[in-house]
């Protein structure tokens, strides 16, 4: 019982970093110029992403991967949309 507790102390501890004003205005300043595509964003209102999952062979409980975004996200998103245009006709 006292590791769980020792645990919770080092997250709250990692958490409590100090950045100093330059940081603080650096990260400001980044966060000005950002802008999403509009199909990411409507993701991230629904509550998810589409991804595609990138692993070598021979690795064990690791997977590597990218958010879709451009032309490969349209793609997939128009995908989805005909596969679920045909489940709906079905029933």
């Amino acid at each position: 019982m006292e590791a769980v507790v020792e645990g919770q102390e080092g997250e709250a501890a990692a958490e409590e970093v100090k950045k100093s004003k330059h940081v603080l205005r650096k990260l400001e300043m980044r966060q000005q110029g950002r802008s999403y595509d509009p199909h990411i964003e409507e993701q991230f209102g629904g509550g998810r992403l589409l991804a595609a999952i990138s692993s070598r062979p021979g690795q064990c409980g690791r997977a590597d991967g990218y958010i879709l975004e451009g032309k490969e996200l349209e793609f997939y998103m128009k995908k989805l949309e005909r596969k679920k245009g045909k489940g709906a006709g079905a029933a």
